[in-house]
Order: structure tokens, then sequence, then C-alpha cells
């Protein structure tokens, strides 16, 4: 990808972050969590996702100069 050091940094933090939500849903369907990990804090863990998700947005549009805020 092409893009700028702060949308792809915004966008390694999404990714960081789909990987560790990934891994702990597929410890809870083999039966096999680690301390702590329940279907809560997965689900819990991806609703925070979305907070990364719309910064990466936000960092985008801004980059385009399609929107200072949003």
């Amino acid at each position: 990808m092409i893009a700028p050091d702060d949308v792809l940094a915004c966008a390694s933090t999404v990714n960081q972050a789909l990987n560790r939500v990934y891994g702990q849903v597929k410890r809870l369907e083999r039966g096999e969590p680690e301390p702590g990990e329940t279907m809560a804090t997965a689900v819990q863990a991806l609703a925070e996702i979305w907070d990364l998700l719309r910064t990466v947005r936000t960092t985008m549009r801004r980059d385009l100069g399609v929107s200072a805020s949003e």
C-alpha cells in the first residue's frame, strides 16, 4: 500500500488489533482460551476496534484533503 506514514501507522494498529481478536476467537473455538479470555472479552476487544477504524478513516480523509475532521 502506498500511503503516508501516519496512515500506515494507524492501519498497522488496526491490523494488530484484528489479529489479536482473531487469535482469541480461535482459541475460544478450540476450547483453549488464555487466562481471562472469554466471549465477552472478545466482543469488547472487537468493539474497541471500531474506534481504531474511525481513526484510520479520519487520518486517511485528512491526508486526502477531503475533510479536516470527521
